[in-house]
């Protein structure tokens, strides 16, 4: 059986994709995390959900349009 991913790794995971893919931290809108595996913030017009996949660590991005 699969182990699934301690908090610590998910997050490490999680900081190496959004690194990667959108730079520093700081240049984007943070909203509370909704649950451990999933990061959410705001960038331009758009709100953004990475979500870590508990046993492969395989990170989907989700996109949403603000509403004005």
């Amino acid at each position: 059986m699969a182990e699934i991913l301690k908090k610590e790794k998910i997050n490490e995971i999680l900081a190496h994709y959004f690194e990667k893919h959108y730079g520093e931290r700081d240049s984007v809108a943070w909203y509370e995390q909704p649950a451990v595996n999933v990061w959410v913030f705001g960038k331009g017009e758009d709100i953004i959900a990475l979500q870590c996949q508990m046993l492969t660590g395989e990170v989907t991005e989700h996109f949403y349009k603000k509403k004005a």
